[in-house]
Order: structure tokens, then sequence, then C-alpha cells
């Protein structure tokens, strides 16, 4: 009974511990982290913010997340730039970033993510280059989940609105 006890409780604490090689694609349609918790229904804190709230297609735009606070470090991360709930662009991410990678959400590098990383790395900024597709024209928005560990996390954390012009 013992032993089945401590089986459960070790199952259980490796599953808080999330994806620590970065989200699994069955996240990049709803964002949402197969973490064996619920997201926090409390307003994030954290903050999305960009180099402009205006670009033209085809140029590159600097995506910035904060913590609003000194504890409010990213152990985990997904974001994306949407055309309603659609992933669009392509984001770069330094070859020397030690906390995050791109990821394919049904396209190439339309998404980051963090990858494996020591806890005590864990940022409370971050900042990604995106740039939006050639002839593109229309209003996105970019959108994350973002943990604070693998069980404190928010979905649905967004920035204003970002118009890109062809």
């Amino acid at each position: 009974m013992l032993l089945a006890w401590v089986a459960m409780a070790a199952v259980a604490a490796a599953g808080v511990q999330g994806y620590s090689s970065g989200a699994p694609d069955s996240a990049c349609q709803d964002m949402v982290p197969r973490h064996p918790v619920s997201a926090q229904k409390s307003a994030a804190p954290y903050s999305i913010t960009t180099s402009s709230k205006v670009v033209k297609a085809g140029q590159p735009l600097q995506v910035v997340i904060s913590g609003r606070g000194a504890s409010n470090t990213i152990r985990g991360l997904l974001l994306q730039a949407r055309q309603g709930g659609k992933p669009v662009g392509k984001f770069t991410v330094a070859p020397n970033d030690s906390f995050a990678k791109t990821v394919d959400c049904g396209g190439p590098a339309t998404a980051v993510s963090h990858k494996k990383h020591d806890e005590k790395d864990d940022p409370q900024t971050v900042t990604y280059t995106w740039t939006p597709p050639a002839g593109f024209n229309d209003e996105i928005k970019f959108r994350a989940t973002i943990a604070l560990n693998g069980a404190v996390f928010w979905v649905g954390v967004e920035s204003a609105p970002i118009k890109v012009s062809s």
C-alpha cells in the first residue's frame, strides 16, 4: 500500500513539472498546456509589448514579454501571432538562446516555446523577433501561455492589436 502511494505521488509530481523541453504539438491550437492542473483565472502578472503598433508586411517587429515584478519569472512559454484563431508570420530566436526555440504550429517557426533549462535561469523578460508574411494586410494580436512553474500558468495573455499593412 505504501509503495502504491509513493508511486502515485511520484507520477503526480512529475506531471506538475509540465513539459520541460517545450510546449507539446497538441497545444498549438488551443495553447493549453497539458499540465494536470487548470490555468489561473486571475489576471496574469505578465505583459506583452511590441516595438511598434503598426508594421509593414515582411518587416520585423520586436515582441517583449515581461513579468510585472521580480518574482514573476517565466518557466514555460508558448507565444504566437494570431489573425483571429490562426497563427501567422514567422518568429526568429537567436541560435544561442538558452531559453527558447521556434515551433512549427501549422507553418515553419509560427510560435516560440521554452526549451529545457535550469530553473535558476528562468527569465523575467524575453524578447523575440516576429516577421509578418509578405503581402499580409490585417490586424494581429500576440497571444501567449506563460508558466511561472508547472502548477501555475496563464493561458490567453494578449498584446494590444498590431496593424500589419502591405
